[in-house]
């Protein structure tokens, strides 16, 4: 009201003297976090648009061409450039720009708050502290457990930073040879990098194969599962530079404590299943499954000879031994001939297991026991219990040798005629058959009967080989005629 009087008696009006804005110092904190927060967000994901765009690329030009050869040139040409430009170590980091910009804003609304309200400023301080100290020990552990499944961006660069660290501390004392070698092994694991690294202690942890197998034998849950299982056994035993764990390890799941296993008695019906009584399955479906059944009993026994184990049957069933000599009279010629195999090498890993003569012959000596006989081993009645037999017995487990090999060929040249066009594996698995049953024979230990017996089996089986040549040759002669 004084102001419009003034004016209305032709005073001049003295305009108010105003002062100059200045924020307070938390608005400009709380705008520097969130603004970068938002920029830091908005980069990542446009980062991870770019990712997607690149490995669009990437899958579009190494299927444009219908070539394989130039799909092959075009994939090495742009998997050179990924490894020359570093994508993969673009591609994981990121998200360290997402995760900044998380606690950017997180450290923004607390100052906020704190300005405003302490209850609630504190409240939300603690939630925030919660989550910081979790993404600490989240990132640290895999640091200091390389078995440890969490990690973040950010632990990589603490475990090269970890090793740049140790490295340097022991830099001063290298006049020892033993810090020297240790420098030098953090050396290589600082230029393999974190995931190499990790996939080199792999190699000399050979006891993790055993918590492998029990892994996946978790998952089989009918026959067909655990017939893939024994499917893969051969190779599981193949590709072992030390071939006595992997059977300890196949001993370990199959019995537990001296007894039988679930495990045991599944193997033993799924080889027992192979037997073609009440035709439940499909004829080619029984015909894999028996093979495969048959190359790992094959492959099991070989391994163990290799290995010298002592109890090779121990890691198989009881009653794989008669499923075998059935399988051998099976009606399918392919079936047969890889169950003779089987038994063949099983045999002669069984007649392994018999303690050497002159070892056992000391032996007796010394206690003056003798072992109880048992069955014969050629009968396959009961091939858990195979202790050594003194006296004559004993004496014929060279001539027992011979027989194996005996049996096995003449009953391998009975089938052959009727295998068709044997597959490059049978020819293959034939070979190393004879091959392991002839290692280590010696005519010398042999009798004269048996050892005709084989030249006459032998004879026999060129006799028939000519004449089916020469029926053949008739043959052919009368259809040209």
């Amino acid at each position: 009201m004084q102001e419009l009087a003034s004016i209305s008696n032709g005073e001049r009006l003295t305009p108010p003297t105003l002062e100059t804005f200045q924020p307070r110092r938390y608005v400009i904190h709380v705008n520097i976090l969130w603004f970068l927060s938002l920029c830091l967000s908005l980069g990542c994901g446009l980062g991870a648009t770019l990712v997607q765009q690149w490995l669009r690329r990437y899958i579009r030009l190494t299927q444009y061409s219908d070539a394989p050869v130039c799909r092959v040139r075009i994939r090495t040409f742009l998997f050179n450039g990924i490894q020359d430009f570093h994508v993969s170590w673009i591609v994981e980091n990121t998200s360290i720009t997402l995760h900044a910009a998380i606690f950017l804003f997180f450290a923004g609304l607390v100052e906020f708050l704190f300005a405003i309200n302490d209850e609630v400023a504190d409240a939300i301080l603690v939630i925030v502290i919660v989550f910081g100290a979790l993404y600490i020990i989240v990132t640290f552990l895999p640091v200091i457990f390389r078995q440890c499944p969490f990690q973040t961006p950010l632990t990589s660069f603490f475990w090269y930073t970890g090793h740049i660290l140790a490295i340097s501390f022991l830099y001063p004392f290298t006049c020892s040879n033993h810090v020297r070698a240790r420098i030098n092994e953090l050396q290589s694991h600082f230029c393999k990098g974190v995931d190499r690294h990790l996939m080199g202690m792999m190699k000399c942890k050979p006891e993790l194969d055993k918590d492998a197998l029990e892994s996946t034998l978790s998952m089989c849950h009918d026959e067909n599962e655990l017939e893939a299982f024994v499917d893969a056994t051969p190779s599981y035993l193949r590709m072992a530079h030390d071939i006595g764990s992997r059977i300890d390890d196949l001993e370990s799941l199959l019995k537990t404590k001296g007894k039988e296993s679930p495990l045991h008695r599944r193997l033993a019906l799924l080889f027992t299943s192979c037997v073609n009584n009440d035709r439940r399955m499909d004829e080619g479906e029984r015909r894999r499954r028996a093979i495969i059944c048959c190359r790992a009993i094959w492959e099991i026994s070989r391994a163990a000879l290799s290995a010298k184990t002592k109890d090779v049957t121990m890691v198989l069933p009881m009653s794989i031994d008669d499923t075998l000599q059935r399988l051998t009279m099976d009606s399918d010629s392919a079936i047969a001939a890889s169950a003779l195999r089987s038994m063949a090498i099983f045999k002669r890993a069984l007649l392994e297991q018999q303690p050497d003569p002159e070892v056992t012959k000391v032996t007796r000596q010394s206690t003056d026991t003798i072992a109880t006989p048992t069955e014969d081993v050629g009968g396959m009645k009961d091939p858990l219990s195979l202790p050594y037999q003194a006296g004559p017995r004993n004496e014929k487990r060279s001539n027992e040798r011979l027989n194996t090999v005996t049996e096995f060929t003449s009953k391998i040249l009975t089938l052959i005629p009727h295998l068709g066009k044997p597959s490059y594996m049978d020819l293959e698995e034939t070979k190393m058959t004879l091959e392991e049953l002839c290692q280590g024979l010696n005519g010398r230990d042999f009798s004269h009967a048996d050892q005709q017996r084989l030249v006459d089996i032998l004879g026999e089986a060129l006799r028939i080989h000519a004449q089916l040549a020469s029926g053949n040759a008739v043959s052919t002669g009368t259809l040209c005629h």
